[in-house]
């Protein structure tokens, strides 16, 4: 799931304005990219056109030994999926 890439069998036009469903990451509620399609306290409004969903600052961060994790805050993501025509499982 990326802005950029439509559900697989879907009719959606998503793909073209970079809008498509994406996990959002958070780390201690903070929000860590600019892409969103949540509203919500503290998360852009709903864009387009954006492709940063926050991965690229939260994946590098679990390269750290693991003990380490706990000292860095508490990580999460948020998903909001919102393609009607999709209807098949999604595994993540």
């Amino acid at each position: 799931l990326e802005p950029g890439i439509k559900p697989r069998g879907s009719s959606s036009n998503c793909d073209e304005t970079l809008s498509c469903p994406a996990p959002m990451y958070f780390l201690d509620d903070e929000y860590l990219g600019k892409y969103s399609n949540i509203m919500m306290d503290g998360v852009p409004e709903p864009t387009e056109g954006e492709d940063d969903f926050g991965l690229d600052n939260y994946e590098p961060l679990f390269f750290h030994p693991i003990p380490d994790w706990t000292g860095m805050g508490t990580f999460n993501v948020k998903l909001r999926f919102d393609v009607d025509d999709f209807e098949k499982d999604i595994f993540y």
